[in-house]
């Protein structure tokens, strides 16, 4: 039953609908088609860009819409159509750019041309830590020059720091600047978005496209880029893999995304038939 009138539900992906290899399960799909069968607008809300979703959630029939880049766009899916959208100034985004090229990283920018990587990936074990993702494509020697050069419109930057202690510094060091918003998205990544973009105002967007309220959304989320939405959501839950602050934001804690913990509390909050067979 749909105890609160939640006309949409906002689902993370990574750490949340996907397990840590970036496969959805047979189980965690059959119920977010129920939930489209049912009514409910399943809507992606991500840090990935619009590409990042066809080979997971988007296998879903019926998912009309996306959050993407942390709520720095949203999309109407089928007509491709940019219902919204925050970017990172230019100026700031180079500079944030070089900035962060300080420090022992790895560096990736979604703009409106696609996603490009900085070149020193090679140098780096991120291929073996991380096989699933296309380090080796898009890749520019220098990433701040051409971004300037090709006046891109800056929607993420995305960071890999490469060792602990950096990471750590660069956490307590915060956003680079004011314009600028810094979320830690995994154990050694960080993502930068427009200060006017999140998660939470992405939502809130198109809510305000589909005359609805930020009452009648359900969020599920897992890092710190979640918070904002999960404290903004009529209904909220964090996955049992997150942080404590993502826990503490949260209405509910469920499972572990190796566990569908998604999944379940999606099929227990709106009493969904349970599942009477799964392959995974």
């Amino acid at each position: 039953m749909n105890r609160n009138g939640i006309r949409l539900a906002a689902l993370d992906l990574d750490g949340t609908l996907l397990r840590d290899d970036k496969t959805i399960s047979d189980y965690t799909l059959s119920t977010l088609e129920k939930l489209t069968k049912a009514g409910i607008l399943v809507v992606p809300a991500t840090g990935r860009n619009l590409e990042g979703l066809n080979d997971n959630i988007l296998r879903v029939p019926g998912i009309s819409y996306a959050v993407c880049s942390n709520g720095a766009q949203v999309f109407r899916i089928d007509h491709r159509k940019l219902l919204w959208e925050a970017a990172i100034p230019l100026e700031d985004a180079v500079a944030a750019i070089r900035y962060l090229q300080e420090f022992p990283t790895f560096l990736y920018v979604h703009t409106e041309e696609g996603t490009f990587r900085s070149g020193n990936w090679r140098d780096t074990d991120l291929k073996k830590r991380f096989p699933f993702i296309r380090f080796e494509e898009n890749n520019v020697p220098d990433l701040p020059a051409f971004v300037e050069e090709k006046q891109l419109r800056v929607i993420k930057i995305g960071v890999f720091v490469l060792d602990d202690r950096t990471f750590g510094r660069l956490l307590e060091k915060g956003s680079p600047m004011p314009s600028i918003s810094q979320f830690r998205t995994g154990p050694c990544n960080l993502e930068l978005n427009s200060a006017r973009a999140s998660k939470a105002y992405g939502v809130e967007a198109l809510c305000r496209h589909l005359n609805l309220s930020m009452d009648q959304v359900l969020a599920v989320g897992d890092n710190q880029n979640d918070i904002s939405l999960l404290r903004m959501a009529g209904v909220s839950a964090a996955m049992g893999n997150s942080e404590e602050d993502v826990k503490t934001a949260a209405a509910y804690v469920t499972g572990t995304n190796q566990e569908d913990g998604a999944a379940r509390f999606l099929e227990g909050y709106f009493g969904l038939p349970p599942r009477t067979c799964c392959k995974d």
